[in-house]
């Protein structure tokens, strides 16, 4: 059987919806082709395990790499032939499975290389890059690179929440100005996508909705973000909590939700802003949060 022929069994492999389906279309192709990266990718999409996914990525990877070195390609060139896409979508599985598995330094090599490559459809690179920061504890380090970004989405918006926190130590009026930016940076990341600090704590159901997927991937990749610090984890509780009674995201949990937000604080920005922001939507309780500093 030709190349031809391995890519058109690729080919169906994408265009099915059949799991099994998809497996058996991806074996066979590395039957014919076991080193081919874009079989192996295909290959390790369908494994659940992280420790039985990595090798298979890394076998791509390394494949992949030998092709470059004998096309002579390197840099841009890379993104102009066929096996670029593969390359960046093996370097970005890489990084997610590694850094998954605790292994931050090999996981920042990876998406560090990913990132030099001038491609439009790295946003999700970009998040995982952010996220590494984080656990690495390198809050300088986010910060000046959220000052640098263009494109701003959720992995910025709560990467520079989280790293301006852990760097806030002013006093009197200095702590104040502080707490008020971050209250503001806090309900600009939760205005992008409102569910997400609730998927984060665990407060809501896991989504039925596939338009909600990408916002609750987002948020089980950030979810542990949030504990080098008791300070921090409780201050974005509270305010999750109470963004989340006045809006009715609780139901029958709304009693027990309240005990909880009694216990970091919360009560009586609850009792105040209950009368006012009955009936607003999401987006104009966010405006008042934002205009009038919540939470206290």
């Amino acid at each position: 059987m030709s190349t031809e022929d391995i890519y058109d069994l690729l080919d169906r492999a994408y265009e099915s919806e059949d799991i099994d389906e998809i497996a058996e279309l991806a074996d066979r192709a590395l039957a014919l082709e076991p080193n081919n990266p874009e079989a192996l990718l295909l290959k390790a999409d369908l494994v659940e395990e992280d420790d039985e996914r990595l090798p298979l990525l890394e076998k791509a990877l390394e494949e992949a790499k030998r092709y470059f070195q004998e096309e002579e390609l390197s840099g841009e060139e890379i993104l102009e032939d066929e096996m670029g896409l593969v390359y960046l979508g093996l370097l970005q599985r890489a990084a997610y499975t590694l850094f998954f598995m605790e292994r931050d330094d090999r996981a920042l090599e990876l998406v560090e290389e990913l990132l030099r490559y001038d491609h439009e459809d790295l946003a999700l690179a970009k998040t995982l890059y952010y996220r590494i920061l984080l656990e690495r504890e390198e809050w300088a380090r986010v910060l000046e690179e959220t000052m640098r970004e263009t494109v701003r989405g959720l992995g910025w918006a709560y990467a520079r929440v989280i790293a301006t926190f852990m760097l806030s130590s002013g006093k009197g009026k200095d702590k104040k100005k502080q707490n008020d930016g971050l209250n503001k940076m806090l309900w600009d990341a939760v205005r992008m996508a409102p569910n997400v600090p609730f998927y984060m704590l665990g407060y809501i159901p896991d989504p039925v909705d596939e338009s909600e997927d990408e916002d609750y991937h987002f948020a089980v990749l950030f979810e542990n973000a949030w504990s080098p610090s008791r300070d921090l984890l409780n201050w974005f509780s509270k305010a999750t909590i109470l963004f989340g009674l006045l809006t009715g995201r609780f139901g029958a949990e709304s009693d027990d939700m309240r005990e909880i937000l009694a216990a970091l604080g919360g009560t009586a920005d609850y009792e105040k802003l209950g009368p006012r922001v009955e009936n607003l939507s999401d987006e104009e309780i966010l405006d008042v949060f934002s205009v009038e500093n919540y939470p206290t």
